[in-house]
């Protein structure tokens, strides 16, 4: 079975979304609450094997009760007995490879069932299968569901270990033919042996009430004794399965759920929907990497369907680019579902290197690693700022810091992560005329790129805006970085190999002859000396950042503050002509 289209109207989250589907390993990323496990329990729900389901008033769209709820779910590969004249055969539509359903099952069009739930403001239920452009529709009852082998592993897989109704282990056991005989013979024994039991504290109350209740008007008892109730003895929800002695259900919960995932595998013959919600949940990452390469190489044999929810950066490092599904949710009711394309540019590398930013709302990328050092202390900052003012910070806003890996790779980065459709901007220096083609497809796409004055990189940007005691500042932990003898010699190399002493710059200023502009300019270029740099790792971003925070009182008016500004502005999704709030702050002031 293959699940080829989802459409949704007023359940939960969505108030409308029609995902098109054409592969058989589904790996749904995005941020929290944009409604991914909501997709799979509308699937869920849809192809639910059984008709005994709750729904509630919070299961309709923002609570409103004027409209009914509607999944429909269309599903192709279908088994051969659901299909015959007597089941469902009549019913069949066609979907043609785009995806657009027809009445027919002709010419190009693959046969399908459209099925349909509807649940009204008196949340009954109703399952049928419809037909497009037509108003029939037939009801489809429980156990023809059950034959689209639809399963859904969540948090609680302790009823697929067991021989319960309806469980995949009594499929695997013929429906449970001679089950009860098992059940009861073991059962009876059991019975029997507690009868045979050595007199004990049981047999003891047992007595003393025979001998008091027929005070009370009780028929007289020939011999009260303890024994098992035999109400459990047809059931089998009393066998489950064993390692040896121990009971599996007493298992860690990834082995559960593994076992329960296995469980489901073996015992649909005719293939199988698998629907998992945090595939990670319980697993360690080694066991993680297991799975998902077992569940590859099964649905690439085409028999089996898996959609998963992830949150593990582990997951989408493990899996292909083009197995994910990128979903968003515009607040308003609105869900995307947005296939990767396989043919996306280096998107296999924007995934290895960033996963984790794929879990998020926003990305902001940052150049090469001074800039995702320099960003994530502003961050750490404008995020006090935030909280104190009682405002969301940055991660509750779902924004996320990517290393572009320098120059045009950079580049490359953020247009993939704008065509999978998260908000993007970059920040890039402004001294390599080769990245500015790049730079201007970004822009002709809609990416916001930030950029320092002319000629300059970060580095350049900092030491030329910053005030003298700022200034004096950097030049500290340059020597923390790189020695004093070092940092002296690389000034002074740019100075026309001029001898400096100390680390003073009033004293530097003396020795220059006062010349404040052409000091500055030599100690950004020393800051930079290939296989020398003072900055060029990102905790040394970080310290670059928390000394620029720390001295940009009364820099308003200065390049590297609106920069700042706009930058602000994205992180927390404000209107851009926002003037950024930048005071220095820290809990408890």
């Amino acid at each position: 079975m293959m699940l080829r289209l989802l459409r949704i109207e007023h359940f939960r989250g969505i108030e409308s979304v029609t995902w098109k589907i054409d592969r058989h390993l589904i790996g749904l990323i995005g941020a929290g609450d944009s409604t991914k496990t909501t997709l799979l329990d509308a699937i869920g729900l849809v192809l639910s094997p059984t008709n005994y389901l709750q729904f509630t008033d919070a299961d309709f769209f923002s609570l409103n009760l004027t409209r009914d709820i509607v999944i429909e779910a269309v599903v192709t590969d279908l088994p051969d007995n659901l299909v015959k004249e007597s089941q469902l055969g009549k019913d069949r539509s066609g979907i043609l490879p785009d995806g657009t359903l027809v009445h027919d099952p002709i010419d190009q069009a693959e046969e399908c069932l459209v099925i349909r739930l509807t649940v009204n403001p008196e949340l009954d239920p109703v399952w049928e299968v419809i037909r497009p452009a037509s108003d029939d529709a037939r009801p489809i009852s429980a156990s023809q569901r059950r034959q689209l082998g639809f399963f859904r592993l969540g948090e609680r897989p302790d009823s697929h270990l067991r021989w319960g109704r309806g469980s995949a282990l009594m499929g695997m056991t013929d429906g449970g033919d001679g089950l009860t005989s098992i059940i009861l013979d073991a059962h009876r024994e059991a019975r029997q042996a507690v009868f045979n039991n050595a007199s004990n504290v049981m047999h003891h109350a047992a007595t003393r009430v025979q001998a008091s209740a027929g005070s009370l008007g009780t028929p007289q008892f020939k011999k009260l004794r303890p024994g098992l109730e035999p109400w459990s003895a047809t059931s089998g929800h009393a066998l489950v399965l064993h390692d040896g002695e121990v009971p599996l259900t007493r298992m860690g919960l990834g082995t559960r759920r593994l076992t329960s995932l296995s469980i489901q595998d073996q015992a649909m013959t005719q293939g199988s929907i698998i629907a998992i919600d945090e595939i990670e949940h319980g697993l360690e990452p080694h066991r993680l990497a297991q799975v998902l390469y077992y569940l590859k190489n099964r649905t690439d044999e085409g028999k089996l369907q898996v959609i998963l929810t992830t949150h593990s950066p582990v997951a989408v490092k493990t899996l292909s680019a083009a197995d994910f599904v990128v979903v968003g949710s515009d607040g308003a009711g609105t869900t995307t579902c947005r296939h990767v394309p396989e043919d996306l540019n280096n998107v296999q590398g924007t995934f290895r290197s960033a996963p984790d930013a794929l879990l998020g709302r926003r990305v902001l990328v940052g150049e090469g690693a001074t800039e995702v050092g320099f960003l994530r202390e502003l961050i750490r900052h404008w995020d006090e700022v935030q909280h104190h003012n009682g405002h969301a910070t940055a991660a509750a806003i779902g924004t996320v810091l990517v290393d572009g890996g320098g120059g045009v790779q950079s580049t490359g980065r953020a247009m993939s992560f704008h065509q999978l459709g998260y908000p993007t901007h970059l920040l890039v220096d402004n001294d390599d005329d080769a990245i500015n083609p790049y730079l201007g497809e970004l822009r002709d796409q809609g990416i916001q790129v930030h950029q320092w004055s002319a000629d300059h990189d970060l580095e350049r940007e900092v030491i030329t805006t910053l005030r003298l005691d700022g200034l004096q500042e950097l030049l500290e932990l340059a020597v923390e970085f790189r020695g004093e003898e070092s940092v002296c010699a690389a000034v002074g190399a740019k100075l026309g190999h001029q001898s400096l002493s100390g680390i003073d710059i009033s004293q530097w200023l003396a020795q220059t002859n006062d010349d404040e502009s052409k000091l500055r300019d030599a100690i950004a270029a020393a800051a930079v000396v290939k296989g020398k740099e003072w900055f060029k790792r990102q905790d040394r971003g970080e310290d670059l950042a928390a000394v620029t925070v720390k001295h940009w009182a009364g820099l308003d008016d200065t390049h590297l503050m609106r920069v700042l500004n706009e930058l602000q502005n994205f992180v927390y999704d404000r209107p851009s002509e926002l003037k950024a709030d930048n005071e220095r702050h820290s809990i408890g002031d």
